[in-house]
């Protein structure tokens, strides 16, 4: 996540989203899931991090049927959201622009958008939390979306905007430079406090109270993202002497190898 959120300063600077882009971002969210699937497996009992839906396809008797149910499922949402992507998409933009104005459009496709369509995964996320046993997962939910967000998804723009004017070209953001540097300043306060492996209160109020200013007074987007930067520094100040994050990744990679060496 961290690695991604420094990217974007480049995309930033050059005030487009290229080919090459697509490239990095999605080395980056394969080296991820590489790096997901070598990690030890958490030995959680099922019945106690699922509900009842997912758990009935963990405990289905074969891994063929549970791989059909998957797939089944994923298939069904895919269908869902090409039937009611373009209206969903027009009502929210429509709704911004009544409250807010023009300009309020985009914005609220950017971050309201993705709130309301992964719903489901922030009432599972929420359900963890609410236990101590289970919020590191419910924390992890999260970071896996936004590195997700930050990554693939975004890798795929260049590619659908290729397809579509039928040449390879740039994406301009000249348009949208402060959501971009919004985007990548609320990422980057995101990682500083996770540094220590450790998430309060504190933290949360900050992302949460920084977020709804930025979402009901719009023209604040780029103060708000000096206020982000700026509080990067402070918190990698304060936690300066507590970072344990790359010593924690050195050793988890070390156990990894020493295992398969």
């Amino acid at each position: 996540m961290l690695g991604a959120t420094l990217y974007y300063v480049l995309i930033w600077l050059r005030g487009s989203l290229e080919l090459i882009d697509t490239f990095v971002l999605l080395a980056a969210f394969l080296g991820y899931l590489w790096m997901l699937s070598r990690l030890p497996s958490e030995r959680q009992d099922p019945r106690e991090a699922l509900d009842a839906s997912p758990r009935a396809i963990v405990e289905l008797r074969t891994r063929k049927h549970r791989i059909i149910a998957i797939l089944g499922l994923f298939s069904f949402s895919g269908l869902v959201f090409v039937f009611i992507s373009t209206p969903f998409v027009d009502s929210i933009n429509t709704i911004a622009v009544a409250l807010f104005g023009a300009g309020a459009g985009f914005f609220f496709i950017q971050w309201i958008a993705p709130f309301l369509s992964e719903f489901p995964e922030k009432v599972t996320a929420f359900h963890w939390a609410r236990k101590v046993k289970l919020a590191p997962m419910a924390l992890l939910n999260f970071v896996s979306s936004a590195v997700n967000e930050l990554t693939a998804l975004v890798a795929i723009i260049p590619i659908i905007f290729a397809l579509s004017i039928g040449a390879i070209g740039p994406v301009s953001l000249t348009a949208h430079r402060d959501e971009v540097l919004l985007t990548m300043a609320q990422s980057l306060f995101a990682c500083v406090c996770l540094m220590d492996l450790k998430y309060d209160v504190r933290n949360a109020l900050q992302l949460f109270g920084l977020w709804l200013v930025s979402t009901a007074f719009v023209e604040t987007r780029f103060a708000i993202s000096i206020i982000f930067l700026l509080a990067s520094v402070v918190e990698l100040i304060i936690q300066r002497r507590r970072i344990t994050v790359f010593s924690s990744f050195k050793q988890t990679l070390q156990q990894y190898f020493s295992r398969h060496s």
